[in-house]
């Protein structure tokens, strides 16, 4: 029988950084003209929400599958934790965004659940997608028990 992985709270902490650095970044890259473009061509309320959908695919989704990629093991668990990290910022931002501009608060609660949901989501897809593009490696086959666990380091004999 194959023993269950641990968490790994490393890839936890790195996911949240990843996925935050690619919403801060995608932020920076859609300020400004490009921004009130978008929200010219779509209109104010759509226009936010497709903004919001870029900003999630790529921090979300694309942070999944990098860390899905990168970190060893089965690990599609530690995305979907790292989203909760990733959220703190991602709800300041969107309060002090109202507040700035002057919008109600009253779609907040229900945006940021979303956001937490869609976030979950996109981040375990993504994961998922980079275990596929990871493959089959020596540590997850002695995870599922198909290799024998690693030899100690110091022989002695």
């Amino acid at each position: 029988m194959s023993k269950r992985k641990e968490l790994s709270y490393k890839w936890v902490i790195i996911g949240g950084g990843v996925i935050m650095t690619l919403h801060f970044v995608m932020r920076l890259l859609l300020a400004g003209g490009v921004s009130a473009s978008i929200i010219g061509s779509y209109g104010p309320d759509t226009g936010r929400l497709v903004i919001a959908g870029i900003v999630a695919l790529v921090s979300y989704f694309v942070g999944g599958i990098l860390i899905g990629i990168f970190s060893p093991g089965e690990t599609v668990k530690e995305p979907a934790l790292a989203t909760f990290m990733a959220i703190l910022p991602n709800a300041m931002h969107t309060i002090i965004w109202h507040i700035e501009y002057n919008y109600s608060m009253a779609g907040v609660p229900l945006g940021l659940l979303t956001t937490f949901a869609i976030g979950i989501l996109m981040a375990v897809a993504g994961a998922w997608i980079g275990e596929k593009v990871q493959g089959r490696t020596v540590e997850k086959l002695r995870e599922e028990g198909e290799l024998p666990p690693a030899k100690p380091s110091s022989d002695t004999n």
